[in-house]
């Protein structure tokens, strides 16, 4: 890996970061589900899809923005450990139901939100 692209994932990673410590405050908890969390995966979802639609329908992307934003920014923004740990602990309450909605509302919101990123590149 060059030195530029390693910068990217750095830069874009900072960003991310800090965008998700401070999106994910903006939502409060709702019915014991966290919908901070929710919200940070689904916007990185949204932005990589529409980074894969890019290259996918052709246009150029050169490396090192393709770093920023997949691996530094979107890596950084989701967060795959915090949901696995919110679910977890709700299981944990026995908040069944709760972890349940929790798991399907990260899977299936996050998917459709890759796929209207990839069909918005096509624009």
């Amino acid at each position: 890996m060059n030195g530029r692209i390693a910068m990217a994932v750095a830069f874009g990673g900072a960003l991310g970061a800090l965008a998700r410590f401070y999106l994910s405050g903006i939502l409060p908890v709702y019915r014991d589900l966290p919908v901070g969390t929710l919200l940070v995966n689904s916007i990185a979802s949204l932005i990589l899809g529409y980074l894969y639609g890019l290259l996918f329908w052709g246009f150029d992307v050169p490396s090192d923005w393709r770093a920023f934003f997949g691996t530094g920014f979107c890596g950084a923004l989701s967060t795959f450990s915090t949901f696995s740990y919110e679910t977890f602990s709700l299981l944990r309450e026995r908040e069944y139901l709760t972890a349940t909605l929790n798991v399907l509302a990260n899977v299936i919101i996050t998917i459709s939100l890759v796929f209207m990123g990839f069909m918005l590149a096509r624009r």
